[in-house]
């Protein structure tokens, strides 16, 4: 098991251990407090006139309403920028340490990342049928063949392919729908997501789908599944024994000093949550808010974008795991021809390795946007809904590049 025992303070634990002295006993004298070790990623973020002018004139050719940005070179935050309002109305700025933006599909990202981490000490297997580790789960014996849709062309799966494992689930490649190619509706309604005595956590979720026939044999093809990742946060959890939060937290949050993600419950009161915008032409107006932590995994976080840039910082210096690790099992693509890895895209840019991800989802567009060769990473979160972030985050990078 990874996840560390809750700390007790030296004083309690040895108050615990052995009683507090009585006034005849000795006592030893105080010693100094250990010096904290320094933060994994650190800050030394600077202006960078050439970087404010991309972004800048992204914000006002797409009259976007807020924006942040971080760049990171190795262990080190050197940009970290907001643009715009959290709250057009109220006019409140954007805050890059303190206004909370969703991360949608970056979330993914996460549950590659612990997955890998569990390999050191077996907690986690990548190639273990699921049905063995998820309590009442059994791979569905049917599946839509081609391009069908209809319960009409279902077809039986062949019992040597019913077999789901994690790394399948991690790279999109275990057959399991996305929201509208399959044959149910796996989003469950806003009373009861926004409800915590029904939303109870992923495993609840799962309902929803997991009977459901598969879109492709398991193992056979790509095809990106939110839901999926769902499936691999509920096999995480089982193998870790819990939550899957609590595990981000542990294994990812705290080594990396990230104080403010969180899952974006509905119904606990985040300070600085950004107000979501949409636009219909240029009519701009609020955004829906419904929960989204019934989909943890796949979608399910909320940060400030200094942490979001935190936890880019950890994956491209290594800080998370080893290179070779990282490079081979956590980047290492799916079926033949595709080019997601364990909840990353990964590809090349300009002749050189490029590893990403992009989100979208109610009140948010995000992205990441790695080097890993140079050790850099630009992030970007935005409160609205028509914003380009991987656009705006290939500009970043190109300005930020030649401004060194």
């Amino acid at each position: 098991m990874r996840i560390p025992a809750p700390r007790l303070s030296l004083a309690l634990l040895a108050g615990a251990l052995l009683g507090c002295p009585s006034a005849s006993s000795p006592v030893d004298p105080p010693t100094a407090a250990p010096t904290p070790a320094p933060p994994a990623i650190s800050m030394a973020a600077v202006d960078v006139p050439a970087v404010d002018a991309v972004v800048q004139s992204a914000m006002d050719a797409e009259q976007l309403t807020g924006l942040v940005v971080g760049v990171s070179r190795g262990a080190e935050i050197v940009y970290l920028r907001g643009f715009g309002f959290e709250d057009v109305e109220a006019q409140v700025p954007v805050d890059p340490s303190a206004t909370l933006f969703r991360w949608a599909s970056l979330s993914k990202s996460l549950a590659g990342v612990i997955a890998v981490q569990g390999l050191a000490d077996a907690t986690v297997s990548l190639d273990a049928d699921i049905a063995g580790i998820v309590p009442g789960y059994a791979v569905p014996d049917r599946y839509l063949p081609g391009d069908c849709q209809a319960l009409s062309c279902v077809e039986t799966l062949p019992e040597p392919s019913r077999q789901i494992d994690l790394r399948q689930l991690l790279t999109h490649t275990a057959g399991i729908q996305h929201y509208s190619n399959g044959l149910v509706y796996p989003v469950p309604p806003p009373a009861e997501t926004d409800d915590p005595a029904v939303n109870t956590g992923i495993a609840w979720a799962v309902e929803l789908f997991k009977d459901a026939p598969l879109i492709a044999e398991p193992g056979t093809e790509y095809s990106y599944s939110t839901f999926g990742f769902n499936l691999a946060g509920v096999v995480l959890e089982q193998q870790y024994g819990a939550r899957f939060e609590e595990v981000v937290d542990a294994q990812i949050s705290e080594p990396l000093g990230m104080t403010t993600m969180t899952p974006d419950f509905q119904w606990v009161d985040l300070p600085r949550r950004a107000i979501g915008y949409e636009r219909d032409g240029e009519d701009i107006t609020r955004d829906g808010d419904s929960d989204v932590s019934w989909k943890l995994p796949g979608g399910g976080f909320i940060s400030t974008g200094e942490d979001l840039a935190r936890y880019c910082a950890g994956v491209a210096s290594n800080v998370l795991m080893p290179e070779s690790q990282r490079d081979d099992v956590l980047w290492a693509t799916g079926t033949p021809n595709t080019t997601y890895g364990l909840g990353f895209g990964v590809g090349t840019s300009n002749g050189e390795r490029r590893v990403s991800h992009s989100g979208s989802q109610q009140k948010t567009r995000t992205a990441f946007r790695m080097l890993p060769d140079r050790e850099v990473c630009v992030t970007v979160m935005s409160n609205a809904r028509w914003a380009a972030p991987g656009d705006i985050a290939g500009a970043v990078t190109e300005a930020w590049l030649a401004a060194q």
